[in-house]
């Protein structure tokens, strides 16, 4: 409950309507409740309207890419002549009509010459390997992805690049023959022989060259004189290291070590043999060898996630959930357990580094070393032994300096000295803060108890950023594709090229449109002001619930329903004002998108002036810099908005003369803050994984199979944990930034009020936090919080009003 001042004086039941009335005793100062839900404005209204249009242009925008844009192009790709795949469109100035809908897949038959001539041209390695590349592909649509032989006839197929498909039969055939050059397209080579089978790779067909793995495996543990007399030719050994009388066993699909220890049981040494029979074509090209040898590993991930998909929701999904939960409880209760010990083992390490250091720069030896373990109250024969053992280590792995280098040593060991001389001293006089620290981490962890609806808001903003990004993703998609069909110039940028025949490379391809590249910034910098929108939402509605749980006198007559009325306050009052923030880092982002487009555009001159590119490094660096002091002044900004009500602009100045004249303790409550949220994910995940990892070793036989999936034939733990990990990290990052705005909403209401009750010395805040505050109201509350003994305010709990009625805490002295 909050402290009013020294003297705790009894009060009768007062009705919800009078307590909301200020009254004080005559010639007592009343204290001062800056969250008055009551009495708010519609704030900045003007950056409402600006967004409000911008979002109709953004529309607007849309619409126009979804009545020129064809995203099939994305998805299905464009053919040789500009057709795409599994489209229907009418004659244009470059493309006869066509109907394609059942040809749906893109093969690229002439890939190795493609990269040959685009390599002529003068494209790198880095341009040659970017998706857009694909574009300057010569491909042909086909109906699915072909084999190399037929399977009825077993006769070679070709791929031709045929004019019209209505007139003539599917491109894939046992023709090896052109049909003429009014039929198909000769001038690049038309038809090509399929060396190898195809597979798709998001709508490409790609080749897959034949790769057979096999796996044998044997126990080599050694055999016993019994088993050694008794070998009869024939009769295999199950031990020893000879091939012939131990020879190595199939493993088929099943786990090696099981065939082995089936065989042998009890097998203590095993040895594997891995085969690879692999079947390709000779002319070799980055995409297809890539695919082709990864193509394997990755069907077997996918395989791997598929069996384990049930196990990977309950392990990063639920669990993450549970273990959140716990870690807020061991906030809780052990708040300052953990910080002393993180505080501890960082100064160990401290000064651990420093003796290493010392001892690499020759400024100490074994006997010093030795004296000073005495000195510190260590028995002289386990110092000796400590001291052994170090030395040892130290000159068996390797890490002992030579000669030359025990000065730069020496000097490190110095200024490590210096740095835990003043690590040391700061924590001497931090200490109270550190205090104050904790106090506030378990004031937050109470409020946040106090309103369990808060765990699941974070729902709310994903699906609304997930909705965000798939709108932006289809529009951009329509926007990318509005280009027209034009002529290709790389074949006359490469006519003189000898080796390859270029002239027929990629007669067409799709030229951008010049309007469509302004229209994409525009709809790229809406994606980046509405994202930034939605998290200024976010962090505002969370503020306004944590600040009425503040200043709320009485802890225990919150009344319900804080999060919707806090929703509420966000969208009626504030929406303006988190449109004006959210634009200002949005613009700070476009900024680094385009020095990164700048930054790809000068890497040639980076190449050939060291001057040019150190510049572009440290404005990328400041560019982020900034952004990441702009994110951190807005989210106190947002927080004092919510807690007073005003527009974005006094909220900035007011959150910031706050911050900067509560620097030390600011500084202290976010650094240790921060660093319990990191503990924290890395808890969760780490625990996470784990499950994970003993579901997969070892599965429950008890539980149903829908639940277990089929876990006993996952080829690999890896990629499971990986996504369980991935998971149970994003679901700790939703849990615990929650609880880390409310951390920095509570140390800014606690440092408001004592900035505007110092005076009156009637505070708002919980008697733990009062009894770090200097005055007369220290020591009662003091009493009271070590006492752990309530105010003797007699009150029934309030009943809730409604979602859309303010509510204020007392305000009076008791």
């Amino acid at each position: 409950m909050g402290n009013r001042g020294s003297k705790p004086k009894d009060t009768a039941t007062v009705s919800q309507e009078d307590s909301q009335k200020p009254s004080r005793p005559a010639g007592e100062e009343a204290s001062t409740n800056p969250f008055k839900p009551d009495n708010r404005k519609c704030t900045d209204v003007l950056c409402l309207v600006l967004f409000v249009v911008f979002w109709i242009g953004m529309i607007v925008i849309a619409g126009i890419g979804y009545h020129y844009g064809k995203p099939q192009r994305l998805v299905y790709g464009t053919d040789w002549m500009g057709r795409t795949c599994g489209a229907k469109a009418d004659k244009t100035d470059t493309v006869p009509a066509y109907d394609l809908r059942h040809y749906k897949y893109m093969i690229y038959p002439r890939l190795s010459e493609d990269f040959t001539a685009l390599a002529e041209a003068g494209y790198s390695v880095n341009e040659l390997a970017s998706p857009s590349t694909l574009r300057k592909l010569f491909g042909v649509c086909v109906h699915s992805c072909p084999m190399a032989t037929n399977a009825s006839s077993g006769n070679d197929m070709y791929v031709h690049a045929y004019l019209d498909y209505e007139a003539h039969e599917t491109p894939v055939n046992e023709n090896d023959t052109s049909a003429g050059t009014s039929v198909e397209y000769e001038k690049a080579g038309s038809p090509w022989k399929l060396i190898t089978n195809s597979t798709s790779v998001l709508y490409r067909c790609v080749e897959l060259t034949k790769i057979e793995v096999t796996e044998q495996a044997r126990c080599v543990d050694d055999c016993t004189d019994s088993e050694e007399a008794n070998y009869k030719a024939g009769t295999p050994l199950t031990c020893g290291s000879d091939t012939t009388k131990n020879p190595f066993r199939n493993c088929g699909n099943e786990d090696c070590s099981e065939i082995v220890t089936t065989l042998r049981p009890g097998c203590k040494a095993m040895e594997i043999t891995r085969q690879e029979h692999q079947l390709g074509s000779t002319k070799q090209d980055p995409v297809t060898d890539i695919l082709s040898r990864k193509w394997y590993r990755v069907a077997r991930w996918l395989g791997d996630l598929q069996k384990a998909a049930f196990p990977i929701l309950i392990c990063g999904g639920l669990f993450a959930l549970i273990l959140g939960l716990v870690w807020l409880v061991l906030l809780r209760y052990c708040a300052g357990f953990f910080v002393w010990l993180v505080i501890v083992l960082v100064i160990a390490m401290q000064i651990v580094i420093t003796f290493f250091c010392a001892y690499e720069g020759n400024l100490i030896n074994s006997t010093s070393m030795q004296n000073t373990l005495d000195g510190m109250g260590m028995s002289t024969e386990d110092a000796q032994a400590l001291t052994v053992a170090t030395t040892t280590y130290i000159a068996s792995s390797g890490i002992s300096a030579a000669e030359d280098q025990a000065r730069y040593w020496a000097i490190a060991c110095y200024v490590l000295t210096a740095i835990d001389i003043a690590l040391l001293v700061v924590l001497i006089f931090m200490c109270g803060r550190i205090r104050i620290a904790i106090g506030i981490i378990r004031e937050a962890s109470k409020a946040l108890q106090s309103m369990p609806m808060l765990t699941l808001y974070p729902i709310v903003p994903t699906i609304f950023a997930v909705g965000l990004v798939a709108y932006w993703l289809v529009a951009a998609a329509f926007i990318a594709t509005s280009g027209k069909i034009t002529v290709n110039e790389l074949a006359s940028e490469v006519s003189n090229s000898t080796s390859v025949n270029v002239d027929g490379a990629v007669p067409v391809q799709m030229q951008d449109n010049n309007a469509m590249h302004y229209l994409m910034i525009y709809h790229l910098f809406g994606l980046l002001w509405t994202n930034q929108f939605i998290q200024a939402a976010t962090y505002a509605t969370i503020a306004g619930a944590f600040c009425e749980y503040y200043w709320t006198l009485d802890k225990r007559q919150l009344p319900a329903r804080p999060v919707l009325r806090s929703v509420w306050r966000t969208l009626r009052y504030h929406f303006g004002s988190i449109a004006f923030g959210s634009l200002i880092i949005a613009i700070v982002q476009f900024l680094r998108i385009a020095m990164e487009y700048i930054d790809q555009k000068m890497r040639t001159a980076q190449q050939n002036n060291v001057v040019i590119k150190i510049v572009m490094k440290c404005l990328k660096c400041l560019l982020w810099c900034f952004e990441k002091c702009l994110k951190f002044l807005n989210k106190n900004a947002f927080i004092v908005m919510a807690m007073k009500g005003q527009s974005f602009c006094p909220s900035m100045k007011d959150s910031f003369s706050l911050l900067l004249a509560n620097a030390a303790r600011v500084a202290t409550v976010s650094i240790i803050a921060r660093f319990l949220m990191i503990l924290g994910k890395m808890f969760i995940t780490g625990f996470c994984m784990l499950f994970m990892f003993v579901f997969i070793r070892y599965p429950p036989t008890h539980l149903p199979t829908f639940f277990m999936g089929d876990l006993a034939s996952i080829s690999s733990p890896i990629f499971p944990m990986l996504l369980t990990g991935v998971l149970s990290y994003a679901i700790a990052s939703f849990f615990l930034d929650i609880y880390g705005t409310g951390i920095d909403t509570i140390l800014l209401c606690f440092c408001e009020d004592c900035k505007v009750n110092k005076t009156s010395e009637q505070y708002y805040m919980s008697d733990e936090l009062v009894a770090f505050i200097e005055g007369p109201a220290k020591h009662n509350a003091f009493t009271l919080y070590k006492s752990k003994a309530s105010n003797t305010r007699d009150s029934t709990p309030a009943t809730a009003p409604p979602i859309f009625q303010t509510h204020t805490g007392p305000m009076t002295k008791e």
